[in-house]
């Protein structure tokens, strides 16, 4: 089976990652003693380990805030309960804090103390002793199935006499085990009175294996031999971080209502109440959902995808591992063979220090000689995992330069030990890319083609009509889209509603005033209402509103004023084909010839964009930005720039001006901001919030006042502008990491990526690519269907029917009609815009995109055109409906 193209989801939430320098990670590792575990998560750049920290969904999320909390009956009790019986088929449900206190459980109720206990794999030993431990299995034998139990050290085991059995469905996560074999060694332990414990954490993966690779078993769905694994054991013991992607959290499950009635009275001495354990009733509502949510096949291919993905790589640059279901298990021995001892927390040591990756083995000192590399489900992309390997990798080549860990004291854990050490030389790697992990999802569409062409025939051809369910790839707009981050949530939760004054508005006034250099900011509530409120104090009507391009809402509120909009973005702007890179650029001499003919009295102000969005998010450069504000100044006009995509065109130019080449973004945007007397911001976009705007003045009180005087009218309090306090706190905390040069950076490679990706395949976009999407040039895509006829339209149409992602038509009906003789307008660029959200896709999903097009592109004659059935006064293209021409 093909592996998938891309994630089965978008990024709901992100965790930004930290980045220590060598130096730091030097002084890290020698205050732990050289022992990775005892390193703080904020030392250490990724964590290789699945348990307990995979994304959640957005669902599991809301799963927080459900539940009563109750000691004795809670409900969410009775929710995990309801999903156990779907998801595995079994009747009574034991809570437990983790997979250690189900053992601990098992271990009280069924084994005697000096009871012989059949053991499978080698993680759970930690836990037996005292009992007596007998292998019932040769790990590591030849085939897929390397966790299957021999059988004849089975018969021998249980002739010799065992309490019960405890296996896993994926032993030490490297050995997976056959359904025929479980169903043998079920009906053989059945027959000697001997239970069958399974340790089902890892149970879809094993599923997964079955259906693959064991005969007969292709036929069956995921969930239906999930439910006949079950039905080989007498109780299913589960750790809820491993498939269900939660924290923490853990399980018995079983049709034994003796057995139940054992763990009942005992769970109260260990765990806590039979309807809890050692959970809070959030954490059993999470843990619910996400047992129902790990049986979906396209999650599950991904996970198997992203291991096998890692293991490729790392077999490929030779390096000693074993491949596991969630990741690869290095073999510390192979790697390290002139290091005598302490092999695996040498290991985990050297590729801390060279990469801030914590890999460790944990549990008992000597139990095998592994260091894990496990990946977080859902939580990496498969550039971060190609990215870790090539890392492994190049520490594989430098392992003669490492020398072994001194053990400085005994134990019989690992979390005991601490060393001495004598630093390695190492090259230091540093990550590229996004400089985050996935915190939670949020599933997309997965409707078939003709699920797709009934839904946009429903929609009357205009994506914004759309269901948002039934959109696999949304990239409809940049707009409130993106994924707020953990520390954002967190200030959100935080801040305390107010009808006054709140600090966060203070907050967010301080980063801003220091980012822009701006005296006033005016919170409002987005930025289509900044821009009425700018338009109603600064335009009289009659006068002109020169620009580098209208955009859509901007044009309307500034004609609603009584303006005139002038557009004076240079020629190379309005030709898709120009490579010319400042396309955003006013051209001074359309402006002088304005002033001329009208004088300055009559311009009300320049609207100056910056990452011109009609344009393609073409970048204006700072040359230009000077030369315009000079020429504005000495005629007392004023210059207000819609900053809504300021740090994007801030990054443009550390990128392509040789004068600043090298100097951090947010100086460029500092200097950026001296170029306009004020601005209005839409922090949909790159605040990285889901609602909120600004409008800011540099230091005019009479402005200032002004536009309070209707914001007051229109918005709210001036201290917020509509918003509450909790999204003006998650905007303050949006605009510091916006300012972060590895997120921006991060994001204009991704929008370059899926250029390049398209101009690779033939398809006509316009170049060069701009900062926050991709333009598809529906002229050239579909060169047959006349412009009145809405070839833009109809292409972002076939786009959603073909590939299941939403893209926005700005052409024709963007434009609008003119008022006076009803005709279209008619505008020399065409186009189809492919927004990137922020933080929300990976560049697999970008890949994806890619190919669709182009496979639409082979078939363009095919393709016809639209026509009108339903039209708006306003911004038509919200409401516009359409039907294909034949």
């Amino acid at each position: 089976m093909s592996a998938p193209l891309h994630e089965p989801h978008k990024f709901k939430s992100i965790r930004n990652l930290s980045f220590p320098d060598l130096d730091e990670r030097k002084r890290f590792l020698a205050d732990a003693g050289f022992n990775v575990g005892l390193l703080t998560q904020d030392q250490v750049v990724f964590e290789l380990t699945a348990a307990g920290m995979g994304a959640m969904s957005q669902e599991q999320l809301g799963g927080l805030f459900v539940g009563d909390e109750a000691y004795a009956g809670a409900r969410n009790f009775e929710t995990l309960e309801a999903a156990v019986r779907e998801r595995f088929g079994k009747v009574h449900v034991c809570p437990t804090h983790n997979l250690r206190g189900s053992l601990k459980l098992v271990l009280t109720t069924l084994v005697p103390a000096g009871s012989r206990v059949g053991v499978h794999g080698l993680e759970i030993t930690d836990l037996l002793e005292p009992r007596q431990l007998v292998p019932v299995a040769l790990r590591g034998g030849q085939g897929v199935f390397t966790g299957d139990l021999d059988l004849a050290l089975l018969a021998r085991a249980l002739d010799e006499g065992l309490a019960l059995l405890w296996l896993e469905s994926y032993a030490d996560g490297m050995h997976p085990l056959s359904l025929a074999n479980l169903e043998v060694v079920h009906a053989r332990a059945a027959a000697r009175g001997v239970l069958v414990v399974l340790d089902a954490s890892r149970i879809m993966e094993q599923a997964w294996m079955i259906q693959r690779h064991e005969p007969g078993q292709a036929k069956h769905s995921l969930v239906e031999i999930v439910r006949a694994i079950a039905a080989t054991a007498d109780i299913l013991a589960v750790d809820a971080g491993h498939d269900a992607r939660c924290q923490v959290g853990g399980l018995l499950a079983t049709d034994r209502a003796e057995a139940y009635e054992l763990f009942m009275n005992e769970v109260v001495v260990y765990e806590g109440l039979h309807t809890y354990g050692g959970m809070t009733g959030r954490t059993m509502e999470i843990f619910a959902r996400g047992l129902l949510e790990m049986g979906s096949p396209s999650q599950v291919d991904w996970i198997m995808h992203q291991a096998q993905l890692f293991c490729a790589a790392l077999a490929e640059a030779g390096v000693p591992f074993v491949a596991g279901c969630d990741g690869a298990y290095l073999e510390a021995d192979a790697f390290l063979p002139h290091v005598a001892e302490h092999q695996q927390d040498t290991l985990s040591a050297a590729l801390y220090l060279s990469t801030g990756i914590r890999a460790q083995q944990g549990g008992r000192v000597g139990r095998d000689l592994f260091v894990p590399l496990q990946i977080p489900r859902l939580a990496l992309t498969d550039e971060q995992l190609e990215q870790i390997a090539g890392a492994i990798a190049a520490l594989y080549e430098q392992r003669e330069q490492i020398g072994g860990l001194s053990l400085l004291n005994a134990g019989a854990w690992r979390d005991e030990l601490r060393y001495r050490w004598i630093f390695p030389l190492l090259e230091d790697w540093e990550p590229e890319g996004f400089p985050f992990v996935v915190h939670s999802i949020e599933y997309g569409g997965e409707l078939s083609r003709e699920g797709r062409h009934r839904a946009m025939a429903a929609a009357g051809y205009n994506t914004f009509l759309l269901r948002s369910a039934d959109v696999t790839i949304d990239l409809l707009t940049d707009s409130g889209t993106a994924a707020m981050s953990t520390d954002q949530w967190a200030d959100f939760l935080r801040a305390a509603p107010t009808n006054g004054t709140s600090g966060e508005y203070h907050s967010l006034v301080d980063i801003l005033r220091e980012a822009f250099g701006y005296q006033h900011i005016i919170p409002t509530h987005q930025g289509r209402a900044a821009e009425h409120i700018l338009s109603q104090c600064h335009i009289r009507p009659g006068q002109l509103v020169p620009g580098n391009m209208y955009f859509t809402t901007t044009k309307l509120h500034q004609e609603k004023a009584g303006g005139v909009f002038a557009d004076i973005i240079v020629d190379e702007a309005h030709d898709p084909q120009s490579t010319f890179r400042w396309k955003g650029n006013c051209d001074i001499a359309k402006l002088d010839a304005l002033v001329r003919e009208h004088g300055a009295a009559r311009i009300a102000y320049i609207s100056y964009e910056y990452s011109v969005n009609m344009a393609g998010g073409q970048p204006c450069s700072m040359d230009n930005m000077k030369e315009l504000y000079a020429y504005c100044a000495a005629r007392g006009i004023p210059v207000f720039s819609d900053a809504t995509r300021c740090m994007e065109n801030a990054c443009m130019i550390a990128r392509f001006d040789p004068e600043y080449r090298g100097v951090p973004a947010a100086e460029i945007l500092r200097e950026m901001m001296t170029y306009s007397d004020g601005c209005t911001i839409s922090g949909k976009k790159d605040f990285i919030i889901n609602m909120g705007g600004i409008l800011g003045f540099r230091d005019n009180v009479r402005w200032k006042e002004q536009a309070e005087e209707w914001l007051r009218v229109w918005e709210g309090g001036v201290a917020d502008g509509g918003l509450p306090a909790c999204d003006l706190a998650a905007m303050a905390q949006g605009v510091a990491e916006m300012l972060d040069d590895r997120y921006i950076h991060a994001r204009l490679d991704q929008t370059a990526l899926l250029g390049e990706l398209l101009l690779q395949a033939g398809v006509p976009i316009v170049t060069p690519p701009g900062s926050h999407a991709i333009f598809v040039d529906a002229k050239r895509f579909l060169p047959h269907i006349d412009q009145d006829e809405y070839p833009a339209q109809r292409l972002a149409a076939e786009i959603f029917i073909e590939t299941g992602v939403r893209a926005m038509e700005r052409g024709n009906v963007s434009k609008g009609r003119n008022a006076a003789t009803g005709q279209n307008y008619r505008p020399a660029l065409e186009l189809v815009r492919l927004t990137i959200p922020r933080r929300v896709y990976s560049n697999e999903h970008m890949r994806a995109v890619a190919e669709g097009i182009a496979r639409l592109y082979r078939r363009r004659d095919e393709i016809t055109g639209l026509r009108m059935v339903y039209e708006p006064k306003d911004l038509r293209f919200f409401q516009a409906r359409f039907e294909p021409i034949s």
